[in-house]
């Protein structure tokens, strides 16, 4: 299957000021929708929101407010969404611009965080990602995403079936349930891709192919994304370790702390995987440097037992009148009896001396 080729469009905010809602990503067919999840320990409410207006509500709310926004593409809808709550215009820039950096940035009512959401593309057999941007503010949090992906189903289920904290805590908490879960992502990938460095490995050491090359580096690319994102996320998560966020209870602290020490654990894996991947293509490069030295030694053998051969059938096909043995009866046998013993001579002397 072929794969897809990922591309960057940092280009299309060149040139423009800053703070222009100007979406930069991928073409997605994916209508901008509203979703609300209003909760707290007794009840929860979802709904679907389409006047915007009618999230004002919500900003003020006593209870837990999780505004979940699938679809960027529509900047003038962004923009009246955070609007609504005082985003500032340079986060707003940076929840339509799709290429940016995983981080966290803090403000004086909220807390800015944005980072990759990744899965794996069955059909073009690689990583693909979306970007996930949220804003954490008092008893509140908007989500903003490309697609319908799955990465909240689970923390929905949660919330609906009340399992777990989830419930009796505050968004703070909904914030580290979801940087969980993209971390838990990054696993289910890492598990993937070793599972094909195992198998690349088995095919480099048994039976390496003309291909077995592409299918490494291949390998080593989706790592490289995995890294990618990986490192960024540890140092945000970092940020939020150093307990300087109002919006952080002192209680969640540790769970931060528990996904920070994942990131860690999936970058050590994803860098035994490619020390593993560059130790595979020597490995390969190798193999077929042996398996070529081989070919030549055969060739090479074969063209040395030929040379002396050669001398014999031109001393014999010379056209002189006068030439011994050449009206002998006998002349064709005798020729064949003594290539025999040159080349049986030959093999003899290159097996003393082990070249073969």
């Amino acid at each position: 299957m072929a794969k897809r080729k990922r591309k960057n469009r940092l280009s299309a905010k060149s040139h423009l000021p800053s703070g222009s809602m100007v979406y930069v990503g991928q073409d997605r067919e994916q209508a901008t929708q509203i979703k609300v999840i209003d909760y707290n320990d007794n009840q929860i409410n979802e709904i679907y929101v389409n006047n915007i207006d009618e999230l004002k509500t919500f900003a003020i709310s006593e209870t837990i407010s999780w505004i979940s926004v699938t679809g960027i593409q529509d900047s003038e809808k962004i923009e009246a969404i955070c609007n609504v709550f005082d985003i500032h215009s340079l986060v707003q820039e940076d929840i339509l611009n799709t290429q940016q950096r995983t981080k966290i940035e803090e403000f004086e009512q909220y807390l800015f965080v944005t980072f990759k959401n990744l899965y794996w593309d069955q059909e073009h057999a690689c990583i693909d990602s979306e970007q996930i941007s949220i804003i954490l503010a008092k008893n509140c949090l908007i989500s903003f995403q490309e697609t319908d992906s799955e990465l909240f189903t689970e923390i929905i289920k949660r919330l609906h079936t009340s399992m777990g904290n989830i419930r009796n805590r505050k968004s703070d908490y909904l914030l580290y349930k979801i940087l969980d879960t993209a971390v838990d992502q990054y696993f289910i990938l890492i598990d993937k891709i070793g599972d094909m460095v195992e198998d690349i490995e088995d095919e480099t050491m048994h039976k390496p192919q003309a291909g077995t090359s592409q299918k490494i580096q291949s390998i080593k690319k989706e790592l490289m994304l995995l890294s990618k994102h990986i490192l960024p996320m540890r140092e945000a998560l970092n940020k939020l370790d150093s307990g300087h966020q109002n919006l952080i209870e002192e209680r969640s602290l540790k769970y931060f702390r528990d996904v920070y020490d994942h990131t860690y654990q999936a970058y050590d894996t994803i860098e035994n995987n490619r020390n593993l991947l560059s130790d595979l293509m020597n490995m390969y490069f190798t193999t077929m440097s042996n398996r070529l030295n081989q070919v030549m030694k055969v060739l090479t053998i074969i063209s040395t037992i030929f040379m002396p051969l050669s001398f014999i059938t031109g001393v014999f096909g010379m056209n002189f009148k006068v030439f011994p043995a050449i009206d002998n009866p006998n002349g064709y046998f005798y020729f064949w009896i003594i290539s025999a013993l040159v080349t049986v001579s030959m093999l003899i002397y290159f097996k003393k001396k082990r070249w073969f």
